[in-house]
C-alpha cells in the first residue's frame, strides 16, 4: 500500500482513514492531502493536521531531575532594606506633591 503523503497520482474521491497523527481515530483523506476533518467515536470535529511528536522512550526516564549545583550565584545580595526605602522614597514623592499644590494654590 503507497504512502498518502506522497502525492501519487490518486484522484479518487476522499474518505475516512486512519488518523496519521493518532490524535484522532480517524481523519479525511481528500484523495490529496490530509483534512482537518477529524472523527472519534462518530463524533465529527476540525483538528488542523500537523507534526507528528517524537514518542518518548519510556526507558531513558530514570527519575526526577537533580538539582543544579554549580550555578552562578547573583552578583550581590539584595539589602533586606529596600522594600523600606522604596516605601520611604514614595512617602517623600507624595509629600512633595502635597506641598507642592498647597503652595499653588494658596
Amino acid at each position: 500500500m503507497a504512502n498518502k503523503d506522497d502525492n501519487q497520482s490518486d484522484k479518487r474521491s476522499g474518505n475516512w482513514e486512519p488518523d496519521p497523527y493518532h490524535r484522532h481515530d480517524q481523519r479525511w483523506w481528500s484523495g490529496a492531502r490530509w483534512s482537518e476533518k477529524v472523527r472519534t467515536d462518530r463524533t465529527t470535529m476540525i483538528d488542523p493536521p500537523g507534526v507528528t511528536p517524537r514518542p518518548i522512550n519510556r526507558n531513558s526516564y530514570d527519575g526526577p531531575a537533580t538539582p543544579i549545583s554549580d550555578a552562578r550565584q547573583p552578583l550581590r545580595n539584595i539589602s533586606q532594606y529596600v522594600p523600606h526605602f522604596l516605601l520611604l522614597g514614595f512617602l517623600f514623592l507624595l509629600a512633595t506633591i502635597v506641598l507642592t499644590l498647597i503652595a499653588v494654590f494658596n
